[in-house]
């Protein structure tokens, strides 16, 4: 999916805060400023930026199979020097999430310089310098990774200057990379081959949902949406029609993910996971088809926000 200046790739898998205990969202904010900070220790300040969703999605599911958890402790944030907040410690679950963010980061600035308008491929430039240092040290720790990514990117790539008009073969190259990551999650043969389906239907997800909430954007300026390709050799155009049929084929993807989740054998965070995948992946498709018709509701928006409370996990 081609978008103006080196946005975060993925950002969709988020809680629904409304139904979420204080005890949960708190935990769950925790693991998002413990990946922060582990981005900025490991990868430099600027990857923060590269922080999102579906990144401190993966560090949850590693956390939930660990035997051991590494536990949290106070600190300060950037963000809020003078308040401590409650941070997960640095741990190898949160390594390979990290390093997988900062892989992917690199080959987005790579594809934006390829594809993108002037605006992007100009940002895409000058960040790139600070991406390729991240990405170095991160194929030091996780060489897989660059392997999964830079062959995902490259099949994408082939995929997106093709004349196809498959949805599956599009959203091909997302899932593999992401199951092949999952599957990285546990050592287990059992557990291994649920987490290659989960992160494949992960992958599938977050592929059709970006593709649907950039539409609109990618009509006006021309780029590669494999919607409204599909949608033209249907023989129709129309905004309104293109989006129910992504939303079905989105649910149906929805209901795979949550049977393969259900196949995990999890060891704690079982209840901040079921809110993310039986209510937040609901909720960021009704945001997307809702986007640009009507104000969201105050409600259904997730924030992370910072403050001082002790954890109990």
């Amino acid at each position: 999916m081609e978008k103006e200046g080196g946005q975060e790739l993925f950002g969709y898998i988020k809680p629904y805060k409304p139904e979420m205990k204080m005890k949960e969202f708190d935990t769950y904010k925790a693991v998002y400023c413990g990946l922060c900070k582990q981005l900025g220790k490991v990868y430099g300040p600027f990857a923060r930026l590269t922080l999102s969703y579906d990144f401190t999605f993966l560090s949850m599911v590693s956390l939930s199979l660990s035997d051991k958890c590494g536990g949290f402790r106070m600190e300060k944030c950037v963000a809020n020097p003078l308040k401590k907040k409650p941070c997960m410690v640095p741990c190898g679950d949160l390594t390979l999430s990290a390093s997988a963010a900062m892989i992917m980061f690199y080959y987005k600035l790579k594809d934006n310089i390829q594809d993108s308008g002037i605006g992007g491929r100009i940002k895409a430039y000058l960040l790139l310098p600070f991406a390729a240092a991240a990405r170095k040290r991160a194929k030091k720790l996780h060489p897989e990774l660059e392997e999964i990514v830079g062959t995902c990117m490259q099949e994408q790539y082939e995929v997106e200057h093709s004349d196809s008009d498959s949805i599956d073969r599009a959203a091909e190259p997302t899932a593999k990379a992401l199951s092949q990551i999952f599957e990285r999650l546990s050592e287990h043969h059992a557990q291994r081959r649920v987490l290659s389906r989960l992160g494949y239907l992960v992958g599938r997800y977050v592929y059709l949902i970006d593709a649907l909430d950039d539409l609109a954007d990618d009509i006006k300026t021309g780029s590669y949406n494999i919607l409204y390709r599909k949608a033209q050799k249907d023989g129709t155009e129309q905004l309104s029609e293109i989006r129910t049929y992504a939303q079905g084929v989105l649910n149906l993807t929805v209901g795979q993910i949550a049977a393969a989740y259900e196949l995990l054998d999890l060891k704690r965070y079982k209840t901040i996971l079921d809110n993310l995948i039986y209510l937040g992946l609901h909720q960021s498709l009704k945001a997307v088809l809702e986007k640009g018709t009507s104000k969201p509701n105050a409600a259904d928006q997730t924030e992370i926000e910072t403050n001082g409370k002790e954890i109990t996990v």
